[in-house]
C-alpha cells in the first residue's frame, strides 16, 4: 500500500536484508487502521481525505520467540482500569493452528 515502501524493497535482492528493511518498517505500526491522503479538490481549494485502505482497527500485539514456541503480548493502554487490566493476559501461547489461520487470511498480494 506504500509506495516509498516497495521502491525501497524492490532493489534488495539479499533476502536477509530484505527481510530487515521491512521489519524495521512494519514494528512501528501497531494499530490496523486506515491510511488517509488528502486530496486536493481543485477550485474549491479543500482538501478532502481519501481513504486508500481500509483496516478492521484491531490493535496488533508483540510476537515474541522463546525456544520454538512463539508468544503474543499485547501492550496495556495507560487510560485502561486496573480492572480491566487484569483481565487482558499479559502473554500467551501462539498456537500453531493460530498462525495458520492468519496465514491463510492474508491474499496472495499481501504475501
Amino acid at each position: 500500500s506504500d509506495t516509498n515502501f516497495a521502491g525501497k524493497i524492490r532493489h534488495i535482492r539479499d533476502p536477509k536484508s530484505r527481510m530487515a528493511v521491512v521489519w524495521a518498517h512494519c514494528k512501528t505500526k501497531m494499530v490496523c487502521g486506515s491510511e488517509i491522503t488528502p486530496e486536493d479538490e481543485g477550485a474549491e481549494g479543500d482538501q478532502e481525505e481519501k481513504k486508500t485502505h481500509t483496516g478492521c482497527g484491531h490493535i496488533q500485539p508483540q510476537i515474541r520467540k522463546e525456544g520454538l514456541k512463539l508468544f503474543v503480548q499485547y501492550k496495556k493502554a495507560k487510560d485502561d482500569d486496573e480492572e480491566v487490566k487484569s483481565f487482558q493476559p499479559d502473554k500467551r501461547l501462539f498456537t500453531p493452528s493460530e498462525v495458520y489461520t492468519t496465514f491463510k487470511k492474508m491474499s496472495d498480494s499481501d504475501l
